[in-house]
C-alpha cells in the first residue's frame, strides 16, 4: 500500500511536471520521444567514435551531459513561450526542430567516425560533411591533448 501511494504521487508529480514544461498531446509527446531518440543516439554513436579514435576524455562527457542537459530544456523553453505569448506551439516547433536539427548533424557526424558510414545515405553524408570535418579535427586535438598530457610533456 505504502508502495502505491508513493508510486502514484511521484507518477502524479513527474506527469504534471512534463505537461508544464513540454505541453500535452500525441504530437508533443512523439515529437519528444524522437528528439530523445536523437540524443540517445548521438551519445551512443558518440561514445563510440571517441572509443574508436582515442579521443575520449572523461572531461569532454561530462561537458556533453551538460550540453544535452540544455537541449533538454530548450523545447520547455519554447512551450513556455507559447504559454505566455498565447501562440499555438510555435515557439515548442521551432526550437525543437532547431535543436534537434543540431543533434541529427552531431549523430550523423558521430556515426561516421563511428566507422558506420556505409548505413548513411549519400545525401545526409554530403548535408553534414561540415559537421564531420569540425567533429574529426576536434577529435584529433583532443586525442594530441590527451597524449601530451599522459606522456607528461616537458616542454
Amino acid at each position: 500500500m505504502k508502495e502505491s501511494i508513493i508510486s502514484g504521487a511521484a507518477g502524479a508529480f513527474f506527469v504534471s511536471a512534463f505537461q508544464f514544461f513540454y505541453g500535452e498531446g500525441p504530437i508533443r509527446y512523439l515529437a519528444l520521444v524522437l528528439y530523445l531518440l536523437l540524443i540517445a543516439m548521438d551519445w551512443a554513436a558518440g561514445y563510440r567514435a571517441s572509443k574508436i579514435d582515442g579521443s575520449y576524455a572523461s572531461e569532454y562527457g561530462i561537458n556533453g551531459a551538460f550540453r544535452t542537459a540544455f537541449m533538454l530544456f530548450m523545447p520547455a523553453v519554447g512551450h513556455l513561450i507559447d504559454r505566455v505569448l498565447g501562440t499555438p506551439g510555435i515557439a515548442f516547433i521551432f526550437l525543437t526542430a532547431a535543436f534537434g536539427l543540431h543533434i541529427w548533424k552531431s549523430m550523423t557526424a558521430n556515426v561516421v567516425r563511428a566507422g558506420w558510414e556505409k548505413w548513411v545515405p549519400e545525401w545526409a553524408l554530403i548535408a553534414v560533411s561540415d559537421e564531420i570535418e569540425h567533429k574529426l579535427a576536434r577529435a584529433i586535438k583532443r586525442r594530441q591533448e590527451k597524449e601530451k598530457y599522459l606522456d607528461g610533456d616537458k616542454s
